[in-house]
């Protein structure tokens, strides 16, 4: 056999060495070089991140609708409050109504918060009927996670109201009821500054203003505390005097 001067063992060494999976499992199996590999992975990685922007953006969406309110299925305050001023602003003796920053009390519920100030010249009829009017307008004008409540500015009278007018109209009563004791000179009856609107009778607050002072204040402290008490038990009593 003749020899034709190639060096087979360099022949070998020069050709390439065969993929691993080609051995085992034939041709159609050789592995992915690295690069295509990597360039896939980018691929999956660019496709993940854009399909996680996408929820992102539609549950902010989502929860930013049933903070704000759409249609007419999530609260919706401002326009409660819209309803509100509409069935108020032409009550007689009404003179402004102002609105105030929504307070939520729940995910989807909020206290839609107005203060009606009324022309102080009203006399005892006129302001009963004046906020009997508004406590109806309240619980008209409220829904869909709003509850509609007022402070109604009498002049030296300011009672809460809210859609239940039994309760306003007894804080209405006792409102008169305490401005007509020798000395006092204003009152609030409504629930305390500050807190969830309330008509329960221990979460009442009254406040009394008087120039009293000396031995003529505790006089005056012991029947605003005894009236107080006896319309609405547990409720708390402040007496401001001068110091």
């Amino acid at each position: 056999m003749s020899d034709d001067g190639t060096d087979r063992s360099t022949q070998r060494a020069l050709d390439p060495p065969d993929d691993d999976l080609d051995q085992v499992f034939g041709p159609e199996t050789a592995s992915v070089p690295s690069r295509t590999r990597a360039r896939t992975w980018v691929v999956i990685g660019v496709g993940v991140l854009a399909v996680a922007a996408v929820i992102v953006v539609a549950l902010g969406s989502i929860v930013g609708s049933v903070q704000n309110g759409i249609g007419g299925v999530f609260p919706r305050p401002e326009a409660a409050l819209d309803r509100f001023d509409a069935r108020v602003s032409d009550l007689p003796g009404v003179v402004e109504v102002r609105h105030h920053e929504p307070r939520k009390t729940a995910f989807a519920s909020y206290d839609a918060t107005a203060t009606v100030r009324a022309d102080p010249a009203l006399d005892r009829a006129a302001r009963a009927d004046l906020v009997e009017a508004v406590s109806r307008a309240a619980e008209d004008a409220g829904g869909n996670g709003v509850r509609i409540v007022a402070i109604a500015d009498l002049g030296v009278l300011h009672v809460g109201v809210t859609g239940d007018r039994a309760v306003t109209e007894r804080r209405l009563v006792l409102a008169d009821t305490l401005d007509r004791i020798g000395g006092v000179t204003a009152v609030r009856c409504s629930w305390a500054r500050g807190t969830e609107a309330s008509d329960d009778d221990a979460d009442q607050s009254v406040v009394v203003e008087t120039p009293g002072r000396g031995k003529a204040l505790p006089p005056i402290v012991a029947r605003v505390t005894e009236d107080t008490q006896r319309v609405f038990p547990g409720a708390d009593v402040e007496v401001r005097a001068p110091q």
